[in-house]
């Protein structure tokens, strides 16, 4: 038996209170990796498997199983793999211990009948590395179980923002942090150094496959004109940095993993290659060797990511860009266990990797809900340009040489990062120790023009752009170019907004049609899929009557495929709707300068109206005249013509509670909460009239994608609205209740 750390007793009776109170739950257990996921669950089985119950461990890699059964034999459980399963059989059982199933194999059985008949409500479905369970064998799996599940990951994180776990867990309980790990007493994990080449030496992404992530081709062709930046420049950065250190090497594919350690090899530094393929002798001489120090540098391209009992190493080469922050964590991962003297670890991310995902020790807050788009703009590291090393965004100075990362600002007061400098090296002498922000307020104050090149680095619209911003009003030209400058600013943010909305939509275009086309050119997955589809109908078709339907479901298939390919033309080809842009941010603009207005007292609504709601180019409806301090009743909102640019914040009840809301379907599922919360809507009670508004279950696109949110009672709203049809939802269910709409108001932002 395994003596758990204090931290893993922590969670191993969180994951008992959740099963014990919830007989059929799904939990998710997260801890950061090399924190003991799997002596955790050892733990939970070794109390669980009394008096015949019985567990399933589903893992996807066959390395793992003989290693996974090891660990559970140490803990005390009977765990076997490697069981002869007959096709059309159920799954095989093991009263009071564990079967170590392949998830690939449980997968393509589910598909066929449900294997579980062998099982029941008090036995146990155990998931290594959880974050794979959205794949479709593993959720069928998963559906089909008929007893609690738990579910194992260091990153419950897709790829997708717009896909979660909350369809397949309902509890997600988390460990410490790999911060936590780091400063403990006795550290769970030890401390990471991560060192990042400058730009011009740093390998490249490419083209994006259809999980969302670099593929090996695309990689390799973005860096195809500096051969050497994959493999001798690799070297060349660990030489600089960590020579002599045991290295772990992540490659991007086979060839870069032998080129890699035949670079090595070449300057006498004893390296190897694993792959998924390597026989087992030969993997064990290589980590034999790795283990005496007869070997320096142990090359593979993803065995030793997820859960692979490699032997410690103080270095990690990073040496493949990802978009995956899982693979990311995994890979770093690696080379964090506690070292015997106490040491730490180098990472070596050649492709600049923690730019876009931070350092291995950030906190991160994880959740089973889609996360949305966390893009802040900002990296979350700085790297120095002297030492090389990666430092906390938020640092001062350089946490490898010291370097100082910026200066204090002699206008404001404050201190700016290097990037918040840009005019002041523009403006030479003019405006020196003044940052970016303060610096066209420096201008207009010591009466200066905005002129080039000031105006270049503010202005992001061509000269000739005909999108200006009209002026009926005379004010001071100080505060005219000012103004100019802003509402720049705001074209160019509704611009990328728009802009960002289409790209999304053309990645998920081109996903579905690179993954049909795989599918209509590969013969064996079409026969398996519309084996699939032929055992999915209520009635058993005879073998004249499955070549007429195959053609009709090819068919649709292909129709699809030509209307996807269709659509993604229109939307490449799509010009760029300027008039939609210049009005969302004139209707931003103007809402802004009336909120100041009246809160400034500056003048009154005829003044208003007469100043800037009489001039063509500029409209603004009674109601939006008439918000105060920013908060708009849904009666008014619901009568605007346009709502473009405006964006809810947070939603007043009548009886003056108030909830923050994110977005105008936030706001349309609080309001529907609210009514849940005050005992009017019910499966019960829904009036005649808006009945349409609901669903007895999520509704999904095609794509995957879901038009509808969950209610607390269980019921899903239908949310697939535009902000100005969401509105008059919103006021046609409140009516339905015998709610006023304007007795409920909305901050806007």
């Amino acid at each position: 038996m395994f003596e758990l750390r204090p931290y893993q007793q922590s969670l191993l009776k969180r994951t008992q209170d959740s099963l014990t109170a919830d007989p059929k739950a799904r939990v998710m257990l997260q801890l950061p990796t090399g924190g003991g996921k799997t002596v955790i669950a050892g733990a939970l089985l070794a109390d669980r498997l009394q008096n015949g119950r019985k567990a399933v461990w589903l893992t996807h890699r066959k390395e793992l199983a003989e290693q996974t059964r090891r660990m559970l034999t140490d803990a005390g459980v009977s765990a076997i793999t490697n069981v002869n399963w007959t096709p059309g059989e159920d799954a095989p059982a093991m009263a009071g211990g564990a079967v170590i199933l392949m998830a690939q194999t449980v997968g393509r059985r589910t598909a066929r009948r449900e294997v579980w008949n062998r099982y029941d409500g008090n036995d146990l479905l155990v998931i290594d590395e959880a974050h794979h369970a959205a794949a479709d064998g593993w959720t069928r799996a998963m559906q089909q179980w008929p007893g609690p599940i738990v579910g194992m990951t260091a990153t419950p994180w897709r790829l997708s923002e717009k896909e979660g776990f909350d369809h397949l867990f309902g509890d997600l309980l988390c460990g410490p942090q790999t911060a936590d790990l780091q400063a403990l007493e006795s550290p769970a994990l030890c401390e990471a150094q991560v060192f990042i080449p400058p730009p011009e030496e740093r390998i490249a992404g490419g083209a994006v496959d259809r999980t969302g992530d670099y593929n090996e081709r695309g990689i390799e062709q973005a860096n195809q004109d500096r051969p050497d930046i994959m493999t001798a420049g690799a070297m060349a950065f660990w030489q600089k940095h960590a020579e002599g250190r045991q290295t772990i090497a992540y490659a991007v594919s086979v060839d870069h993993a032998h080129n890699l350690a035949a670079v090595f090899n070449d300057a006498n530094i004893p390296a190897a290659v694993i792959l998924g393929d390597t026989n087992l002798e030969e993997r064990d001489r290589a980590i034999a060797g790795f283990r005496d120090g007869s070997i320096g540098v142990l090359v593979n391209v993803i065995v030793a990511t997820e859960g692979f009992d490699l032997p410690d190493a103080s270095c990690v080469i990073i040496a493949r860009p990802t978009m995956s922050l899982a693979l990311y964590l995994q890979m770093v991962g690696r080379g964090l266990r506690p070292k015997p003297d106490g040491g730490d670890c180098i990472l070596l991310d050649l492709a600049a990797n923690a730019v876009s995902h931070g350092l291995p020790e950030d906190y991160r807050e994880w959740s089973l809900e889609p996360r949305g788009n966390q893009t802040t703009g900002e990296a979350p590291v700085r790297v120095c340009p002297l030492c090389e090393t990666a430092s906390p965004a938020a640092s001062h100075n350089c946490r490898g040489c010291g370097l100082s990362f910026g200066k204090d600002c002699q206008r404001c007061g404050r201190w700016r990062a290097l990037p918040r400098w840009q005019y002041e090296r523009q403006c030479g002498d003019a405006h020196q120790h003044v940052c970016d922000l303060c610096h066209i307020d420096a201008h207009i104050q010591a009466h200066l023009p905005v002129a080039p090149p000031l105006d270049q680095l503010v202005d992001p619209y061509d000269p000739e752009d005909e999108m200006a911003f009209p002026t009926y009003v005379e004010i001071e030209d100080d505060l005219a170019n000012r103004l100019s400058a802003l509402f720049r600013e705001l074209l160019e943010a509704e611009r990328e907004s728009i802009a960002g909305a289409d790209d999304a939509q053309c990645n998920e275009l081109r996903r579905l049609i690179e993954e049909r086309e795989s599918v209509l050119n590969d013969d064996d997955q079409l026969d398996r899929l519309f084996g699939q589809h032929i055992a999915a109908l209520p009635e058993r078709p005879s073998r004249v009557q499955e070549r007429r339907i195959f053609g009709e479901w090819e068919g649709n298939l292909r129709s699809e495929l030509v209307g996807w390919r269709s659509k993604l033309g229109e939307l490449e080809n799509q010009p760029m709707d300027k008039e939609a842009i210049f009005n969302s941010a004139r209707n931003k603009a103007v809402y802004l300068l009336l909120r100041e207005a009246r809160t400034a007292e500056l003048m009154d609504d005829h003044v208003v109206h007469n100043a800037i709601g009489s001039s063509p180019a500029i409209t603004v409806s009674h109601q939006q005249r008439h918000i105060d301090d920013g908060l708009c009743n849904i009666s008014d909102l619901r009568s605007m013509k346009s709502m473009s640019g405006l964006r809810p914040q947070a939603v007043l009840f009548p009886n003056q509670v108030t909830e923050n809301v994110a977005d105008w379907r936030r706001l349309y599922v609080t309001v529907a909460n609210w009514l849940v919360d005050n005992r009017q809507l019910s499966q019960n009670n829904v009036p005649n009239q808006v009945a349409n508004l609901f669903s007895d279950e999520q509704i999904q696109y095609n794509s995957g994608a879901f038009k509808s949110r969950e209610l607390k009672n269980g019921m899903w709203l239908n949310t697939n609205f535009s902000a100005s049809q969401t509105m008059a939802l919103i006021s046609r269910l409140l009516e339905a209740f015998g709610e006023d709409p304007a007795q409920f108001h909305v901050q806007l932002r």
